[in-house]
Formats: structure tokens, C-alpha cells, sequence
């Protein structure tokens, strides 16, 4: 029988630090124990540009997390993020060898390394390797060849890489902040691993994660990740945006965006005005709404556009049967999902992390997506989280030592 274990997710976002602690059940569930959260510092656009500011945060965070646990971590499972991502699809070919032509779970990580032998820069490592399908003598559509019979084995991969130093200095942040990296997961995977259905994963979705510094895309199809994408573009800019236009400090722009912002300026009356701060000694001025939510509109469709661009480039939109999730704390600002609905021209909901137990409605809410996400992944890598019936063949622990093996 399996032991209860504790796993813990650790956000290490552009404007928030957060870390789940959350404990694995008998029963396949998890559960959560405790949060941490702290305002980030030494971070850019998801990369650590100051040390020990970040590593400061990070235990900001933790502290707080054990604390309301009374537990200690050591590892955590960290989400990272930046536009020094970039990722890829391969295709790779074995011939099955034996009398009987039986594929074991060693030609299966044999052909996942054929597949992963594409030559990367030296100053790349690779994050991910997600297996998409398997096809046995120009059958496809396989999750699972062991034990099926063939002559030839296929297999088509996505492959997620990062700049070698760039990972580094985020694994040294949180080193520094008294804790180990199990794994490091890119962001938008983590975050679908919390928002999305399986039948949105299978019949077709794009995941778009707007966070402080950067807008991160994943697109699942057939149940498994065909594109991801990190955009240097995020919900801090819309902040920035507003205090440049108003000329008013950045936790007045802030607090403005919260309060009276919207992206569905077509709503807002002409009479409608905001009380802005002035900077330094300036006195306060009232500001139309429109004018004020006219800025954050033409950030949004900016964003929008970026993300429509790059989902052309990855995936017919025809494939994405069950549409779009928007999600992170960028995609609370008023009116995202209409404008997006508008902009990429398809269905799109508000992603809520779900999968884990005990979570208030304060933390059911798009900024901990990530968060939630790599508490499951943290699971799911410790083998003991109970995934929903998949395609026949489909076995998640095989998977990850299949995939450990091809690795090495």
C-alpha cells in the first residue's frame, strides 16, 4: 500500500513567489496543507537578474509555508518561465529486433532517444520530453506500445529546451533559499496540469497563461502537447502601461487597474471618471475611464495578437476543437476572456486550478494555476497520484522511467 508522501510546488513568478505544500493520499488523491506567498524581487520577465534578492523571496515564501505546516521542505518541484524557452517536434524510427517482434519498454525508450537525437546549441539543456504518439508498422494513434507487435516503431515527441545558465541561476535561487530542485517544469504545463479537462486535452485546447512578466502558451492535441510558447510580454505591463500614460506611481497604476479596469472599453460611460495620483508632488486629477481603460485595451489586443500569431504558426485553429483557457493573474483584468474570445476568433473560458483537495476559493483562482500545477506534477512524478482512465496502454510511470532512461 502506498505511504502518504508530502510534495511541494514552488512558483517562481516575474511579480509573486508561490509555494503549495500538499500531501498524497492512499487513495490516488492530494491534498493541500499549506501556501506561502511573497512579492518577488531579483527577478525579469521569469529570469533571475539578482540572486540573493530572488533567493530572499523565495524563502519569504517558503518560511511562511512551513510555518502554517509545521513542516520542513527540502525539494520542491519549480516552475520556470522566460523567452529563452523554445521547443520543438521530432519524429523518430527503430526497427523492432527478435524472433517474436515485441516491443519492450527498452525499444520504446530507444526510439524516444532516436526521436530526441536532434542537435541543440551547447548552451541548451533540455526540460521536456513529451511523447505525442507512437505509430507501429504506419499505425498511429499508439500512447503505449508495450507488449504490441510490429517491425517498425515511430514515435513523434515535443522537446522543451532552455538556456543552460538561465536554469541554473534559478535552481541556485532556490538553493540558496535552503531547499533542492526535484524537477523543473515549464510553466504552461504546469499550469494545464491544473486547469485543463482531459477532454479538452484530447479533443484539442490552447492554454494561455498570462503571468506578471511573460505569456505563456501550451496547445494539447490528442491528449498530448503539439506547441508551447513563452511571450516576454505580461500582466505587469499593464501596470506599466498605466503609470507611464497617467504619469502616476506604480502602486497607484496598480491598484487603478484592479479597481476601475476593464478591456471592454465599448461599456464604460462618458461621464465616468478616476481620481489618479499624481507623480511625486503633483496634485490628483480626474482621469476619463475610457482614457485609462483605453490603455489597458491596447495592451490586451497587443498580447492577444502575439498570442493569435504564434497559435497560426503551431496549430491549425480547426484543431482546437474545445477552444481556449486563459488563465494566470493577467487574465483576471475585466473583460479578457470576451476581448480573447474576439481576437482569436474561438470559444475561450477562465482556467481555475483544480485536482487538489482543500483548496478555499481564495486560492481557487488563476494565479495559482502554476502553483497547483506543480504540486500535481510533483505527485504524479513521486508516482502516487491517481490520473483519470486514459487510451488504453496509457501508464504514466512507465512513462516517466522510459523517459528517464532515454535521457541518460
Amino acid at each position: 500500500m502506498k505511504k502518504d508522501r508530502i510534495v511541494c510546488g514552488l512558483d517562481v513568478g516575474t511579480t509573486k513567489i508561490c509555494m503549495m505544500i500538499a500531501r498524497t493520499h492512499r487513495d490516488g488523491g492530494l491534498e493541500l496543507i499549506s501556501t506561502g506567498y511573497a512579492d518577488s524581487a531579483g527577478l525579469h520577465k521569469g529570469v533571475v537578474i539578482d540572486l540573493d534578492a530572488a533567493a530572499s523571496s523565495i524563502r519569504r515564501a517558503a518560511d511562511e509555508a512551513e510555518m502554517k505546516s509545521e513542516l520542513s521542505v527540502d525539494w520542491v518541484i519549480v516552475g520556470a518561465t522566460g523567452d529563452h524557452f523554445q521547443s520543438f517536434n521530432s519524429r523518430g524510427a527503430i526497427a523492432i529486433e527478435g524472433n517474436r517482434h515485441e516491443v519492450t519498454a527498452e525499444a520504446m525508450a530507444q526510439v524516444i532517444a532516436a526521436a530526441q537525437s536532434v542537435p541543440i546549441s551547447p548552451d541548451r539543456e533540455v526540460i521536456h520530453v513529451l511523447p505525442q504518439e507512437f505509430v507501429l508498422d504506419d499505425r498511429g494513434g499508439i500512447k503505449n506500445p508495450v507488449g504490441l507487435f510490429g517491425s517498425q516503431l515511430d514515435v513523434n515527441i515535443h522537446v522543451v529546451t532552455c538556456q543552460s545558465t538561465l536554469n541554473q541561476n534559478l535552481i541556485n535561487a532556490v538553493n540558496r533559499a535552503q531547499m533542492r530542485v526535484k524537477k523543473v517544469v515549464a510553466q504552461p504545463l504546469a499550469s494545464a496540469q491544473a486547469v485543463l479537462t482531459r477532454d479538452e486535452k484530447d479533443l484539442g485546447t490552447a492554454i494561455i497563461d498570462i503571468g506578471g512578466g511573460t505569456t505563456d502558451i501550451a496547445v494539447f492535441l490528442g491528449d498530448a502537447v503539439h506547441f508551447t510558447k513563452v511571450l516576454p510580454v505580461g500582466g505587469a505591463h499593464f501596470t506599466r502601461d498605466l503609470a507611464i500614460g497617467l504619469q502616476t506611481p506604480l502602486e497607484d497604476s496598480e491598484r487603478i487597474k484592479k479597481e476601475a479596469g476593464t478591456v471592454l472599453t465599448e461599456r464604460i460611460a462618458a461621464e465616468e471618471f478616476v481620481l489618479v495620483p499624481g507623480m511625486g508632488t503633483r496634485a490628483a486629477r480626474n482621469v476619463p475611464r475610457k482614457v485609462i481603460c483605453g490603455i489597458l485595451r491596447d495592451r490586451a489586443v497587443e498580447i492577444l495578437e502575439l498570442v493569435a500569431d504564434q497559435l497560426r504558426k503551431g496549430i491549425t485553429s480547426d484543431s482546437l476543437i474545445a477552444g481556449v483557457v486563459v488563465t494566470g493573474g493577467g487574465s483576471m483584468l475585466d473583460g479578457m476572456v470576451e476581448l480573447s474570445e474576439e481576437i482569436l476568433g474561438m470559444p475561450v473560458r477562465q482556467g481555475l486550478p483544480l485536482g487538489l483537495r482543500g483548496l478555499t476559493e481564495e486560492l481557487s483562482h488563476p494565479v495559482y494555476s502554476t502553483a497547483v500545477g506543480l504540486a500535481l506534477f510533483g505527485a504524479e512524478e513521486a508516482g502516487v497520484l491517481r490520473k483519470k482512465p486514459g487510451k488504453a496502454g496509457s501508464t504514466p510511470w512507465l512513462f516517466n522511467r522510459i523517459l528517464s532512461w532515454a535521457g541518460n
